[in-house]
């Protein structure tokens, strides 16, 4: 699936926070899918090439939402659905769980 944005967005990378790890959010725009593994590494560990990473298609977009204090903030935000317009297609990185290495 493509999605159209209307020009091209501001959003270039950033480090999002969840409950249980912490997630790179690289915008498709200007990294390509090994640019944005090695800007993550750089980011995350000083590039340790040693660490497994999972890689998903993702979408970024800038929209009022709660921080994890419950506080209104105004930022970009990672999330896993196509707003159309409104969303710029991302890579999403984190490290890889043990579950996810076997096999």
């Amino acid at each position: 699936m493509t999605v159209m944005i209307k020009g091209k967005s501001k959003f270039d990378s950033e480090i999002f926070h969840g409950d249980w790890t912490n997630w790179g959010g690289f915008s498709k725009q200007k990294y390509t899918k090994e640019e944005a593994i090695e800007a993550w590494r750089k980011e995350m560990f000083g590039l340790d090439k040693n660490v497994p990473c999972v890689v998903e298609d993702a979408f970024v977009r800038y929209r009022v939402g709660q921080n994890e204090d419950h506080e209104p903030c105004a930022c970009w935000w990672l999330e896993w659905e196509d707003y159309g317009s409104k969303s710029v297609p991302a890579w999403s990185i984190r490290e890889a769980r043990d579950y996810e290495l076997v096999g």
